[in-house]
């Protein structure tokens, strides 16, 4: 008998993950409408943004996207590299600065998935299915 693909789902944060999603999807695609140019800072943007939507996804869903070992990885990275961005915003324009500290704590859940997924998942990462490796248990490699 097939499980729904919903089954063991965290349903607060899948609303969550399906606003913040379609928040950043139709931000970039405003931001592309006006004009806004592609460049190597947007690039990278788009890369921690897409790392973050998918913990936050993999989360949500309660689905192994990967390993253990990419996601607590990923996560300091993503928090390090998203946090030297936000310096010189912060620094700069007053009214920029606000704006953007106040969409900042817009996606402060989405790094505590990121983190909870990380660190605090020890079910998802230790079960069968979903995708990525399982854990070997010791003495049978």
């Amino acid at each position: 008998m097939a499980t729904h693909p919903l089954s063991g789902a965290k349903a607060g944060w899948v609303a969550y993950a399906v606003m913040l999603t379609f928040g950043v999807l139709a931000g970039e695609a405003a931001n592309l409408s006006r004009g806004g140019e592609v460049t190597a800072l947007t690039l990278g943007n788009w890369t921690l943004s897409a790392a973050l939507l998918t913990a936050l996804w993999g989360y949500a869903l309660q689905r192994r996207i990967g390993s253990e070992v990419y996601w607590r990885t990923a996560f300091w990275l993503v928090l390090f590299a998203n946090s030297v961005m936000l310096i010189p915003v912060l620094l700069g324009d007053r009214a920029i600065a606000m704006f953007t500290a106040a969409l900042t704590l817009l996606i402060v859940p989405a790094y505590l998935a990121a983190y909870f997924y990380a660190y605090r998942s020890p079910d998802l990462w230790t079960r069968g299915g979903g995708s990525g490796p399982t854990t070997v248990p010791r003495g049978s490699g």
